[in-house]
C-alpha cells in the first residue's frame, strides 16, 4: 500500500496527513497481533514549511525500513483548517503534537509503546518539548531550535528590535479582534523576515515546483519565540535522543545545540559540516537520513521494545477521571478504568477502545478491590506503575441536615476507599516503572469548609495521608502526592447550589484538573498540586496567609452564616 491522505482533529479544527503503512506489513487490516503492530514515526515540519517541502523524503525511507510514518500540518499551515491562517502559536502546535500521536496510537498497526518524534528545526525543538508528555520511545532532532538566547544573537540586535516592534504591533491586532500581520518567513540579509541569514533563501527551494506555498507568518510568533528554548527539555528526557547539527547552521545556532545535547542522558551526537537547509537534499540528506535509519535500527527496530506505562484509576466514568483517562490514553498509558457505573464504563470503552481493562468497582470493598488490582497486574508482568485515588463523593447542606449514613457514605468512599486501594496497591507499584500514587485532594482541604464538613475533614485526611506516606514510601521509589483543585464543572456538583459555590464560583473544568494529573506523572518533585484560574489562585492565596482569625471570618462570610 502507497500513502493515503487522512485527517484528525484538534480542538474541533481538522487537521491534515499523509498516513505511510511500513513497506513490510504495516497495514491496519494486517495488525491482528501485537508482533505485527510496528513503530510509527510521527513527522510534522519547521517554521511555516509544510509537509510537501521534502517530508515525503524521509517518510519513504522510513517507511521501506519497516516502520509506519505520519506525517502533519500544523492547523493554520498547508492542507489543515484553521484560522486565521499563518497563525504560528506554540503552544498550539504542541497540542498538535499531542493530537497527532493520539491519533496513530489508534490505528491497529501502530505499537503505541514505540512512538518516533521527528522534527526538523523549530519542529525539532517541539519534538524536544513534548515528548516526555506523549510517552515517545525514541526523540529525532534535525538542526533544532534549542536556544531563544541564542537565536537572537545570531539574527542581531537591530533585526531583532525590528522584528520585535512588528511582533508588537500584531499582537495588539490580535487583541483587538483585527485580522494578523504577517512578515515573510524568509529574506535576503537586511529584509524584514523571520529568517535572513545568508542562507535563508535556501528555504524556498524546498518548495516543490508549482506548489503555492504561502511563506508569511503572523509577526507575533517574534514574542514567543524570544522565550522559547526546548533545548532545556533534555535535561529531564529518560529516552533515546539522536541530534544532527550542523556547524555551518547560520539559522539554529550549533553550539547552542551541542550545549544543549551534553546536558542531556540519553543523546547522541552527531554534527557534520553543512548548512541548516543541506540535510533535506542531495549528499547530506543521504548522510541524515541514513544515520536516522540506523539509530532507530538500534532503539525501535530491533531493540527492545518499551512496555508502556500502566495505572489504575478509580471513578474513571466520568469527570476528572474520566478527562484524565483520555489524556493518558493518548500518552501511551494502558489503563485499568473502575467505577461502580457499568453504563459509564461501557462508553468509555466504546471511547477508548480494548487496549484498556474496565471494571466494575466499589473503592470501599477491599475484597473486589483486590482482585481487580491482583488481575490487572498479572496481565502486566506482576506490577503497575501508578494509582489515580480519584473516586469521590460530595453532599452540600449545614451538618445535621444531611443523615449520618450520608456522611458515612461519602468518607467511606473519600476516606476508606483512598486507605483501602492504596494499601492493596502497594506490592504491585514496588515492581513498577517509576511508581507513584496520585490522590485528589482538593481546596477545602486549606480550612475547615462550611456546608461541606464531612467532605472537607475528609480532603483533610487526604493531604495529610499524602504527606506521611509521601516520606515513608520514598525509601522504596514510590512518589506519592496530591492533586488539590478549587471547584470543578463536573457531575459531582450538580445540585450542589449553596452561598459558597456563588461566592467562590466553579471556575474549573475537569480538563483542567487532568491536565495537573497528567503533569504529576512527569514531575515527581511536588507533594501537592494546586488547580486553580489565575482569579481563584490569588483569591486563595490571600486567604491562605491571612490571620487564622481572618480565614475564619472569610468562609464565614462566603458561606452566608
Amino acid at each position: 500500500m502507497g500513502r493515503s491522505d487522512v485527517t484528525f482533529a484538534v480542538d474541533g479544527t481538522r487537521c491534515s496527513g499523509w498516513w505511510y503503512p511500513a513497506a513490510d506489513g504495516g497495514d491496519d487490516a494486517d495488525a491482528s497481533s501485537d508482533d505485527r503492530r510496528r513503530p510509527c514515526v510521527v513527522m510534522a515540519h519547521g517554521l511555516a514549511a509544510v509537509k510537501e517541502m521534502r517530508l515525503d523524503a524521509y517518510a519513504e525511507r522510513f517507511a521501506a525500513a519497516g516502520m509506519s510514518v505520519f506525517v502533519f500540518d500544523y492547523r493554520g499551515f498547508g492542507s489543515s483548517d484553521g484560522e486565521p491562517r499563518q497563525l504560528l502559536d506554540i503552544d498550539a502546535q504542541h497540542a498538535d503534537w499531542e493530537a497527532a500521536v493520539a491519533y496513530v496510537r489508534t490505528r491497529p498497526s501502530v505499537d503505541g509503546t514505540r512512538i518516533v518524534l521527528w522534527g526538523s528545526s523549530l519542529s525539532g525543538g517541539h519534538v524536544l518539548h513534548v515528548a516526555q508528555r506523549v510517552n515517545a520511545a525514541v526523540v529525532i532532532a534535525q538542526v533544532p531550535h534549542t536556544d531563544a538566547i541564542a537565536s537572537a544573537r545570531s539574527t542581531g540586535l537591530a533585526a531583532s528590535a525590528r522584528l520585535g516592534l512588528h511582533a508588537l504591533y500584531d499582537a495588539g491586532r490580535g487583541a483587538l479582534g483585527r485580522s494578523p500581520h504577517y512578515v515573510p518567513a524568509t529574506g535576503r540579509p537586511g529584509e524584514l523576515a523571520i529568517m535572513s541569514s545568508p542562507e535563508a533563501n535556501e528555504y524556498l527551494d524546498l518548495v516543490p515546483e508549482g506548489f503555492d506555498f504561502d511563506q508569511r507568518v503572523a509577526a507575533r510568533f517574534g514574542l514567543r519565540l524570544a522565550g522559547y528554548s526546548p533545548g532545556r527539555a533534555l535535561a529531564h528526557l529518560t529516552v533515546p535522543v539522536l541530534m544532527q547539527v550542523g556547524t555551518r547552521d547560520q539559522t539554529t545556532p550549533p553550539a547552542a545545540a551541542i550545549k544543549a545535547a551534553g546536558a542531556g542522558r540519553h543523546v547522541t551526537l552527531k554534527v557534520h559540516d553543512v548548512g541548516h537547509f543541506e540535510p533535506y537534499t542531495g549528499e547530506a540528506f543521504e548522510v541524515f537520513v541514513g544515520e536516522q535509519i540506523e539509530f532507530l535500527r538500534s532503539t525501535v527496530l530491533e531493540g527492545p521494545s518499551v512496555p508502556p506505562r500502566t495505572m489504575v484509576i478509580t471513578g474513571a466514568g466520568a469527570g476528572i477521571g474520566l478527562a484524565a483517562a483520555r489524556l493518558l490514553a493518548g500518552r501511551g498509558w494502558v489503563l485499568c478504568l473502575t467505577d461502580v457505573n457499568d453504563d459509564a464504563l461501557a462508553a468509555v470503552r466504546d471511547e477508548l477502545g480494548d487496549r484498556h481493562s474496565y471494571e466494575h468497582m466499589d473503592v470501599a470493598d477491599a475484597e473486589r478491590v483486590g482482585a481487580v488490582m491482583a488481575a490487572f497486574a498479572n496481565a502486566h508482568g506482576g506490577s503497575f506503575d501508578a494509582l489515580l485515588n480519584n473516586a469521590g463523593l460530595l453532599s452540600m447542606g449545614d451538618f445535621e441536615s444531611l443523615s449520618l449514613s450520608r456522611h458515612r457514605t461519602i468518607t467511606g468512599v473519600n476516606v476508606d476507599g483512598v486507605l483501602t486501594c492504596t494499601h492493596l496497591a502497594f506490592p504491585y507499584l514496588l515492581g513498577g516503572t517509576d511508581p507513584q500514587v496520585i490522590n485528589m485532594c482538593s481546596a477545602s482541604a486549606d480550612y475547615g469548609v462550611p456546608q461541606l464538613a464531612s467532605y472537607s475533614a475528609s480532603k483533610f485526611w487526604v493531604k495529610g495521608f499524602t504527606e506521611a506516606i509521601n516520606i515513608e514510601w520514598e525509601q522504596h521509589g514510590i512518589h506519592v502526592c496530591d492533586i488539590a483543585p478549587g471547584f470543578v464543572g463536573t457531575g459531582m456538583l450538580d445540585g450542589a447550589d449553596g452561598d459558597i459555590v456563588d461566592a467562590v464560583g466553579v471556575n474549573l473544568g475537569a480538563q483542567d484538573v487532568a491536565n495537573a494529573i497528567v503533569s504529576a506523572t512527569e514531575d515527581r518533585s511536588r507533594v501537592h498540586w494546586v488547580v486553580d484560574s489565575p482569579g481563584s489562585r490569588l483569591q486563595r492565596t490571600i486567604i491562605n496567609r491571612a490571620p487564622a482569625r481572618l480565614h475564619r471570618l472569610a468562609l464565614k462570610r462566603y458561606s452566608g452564616y
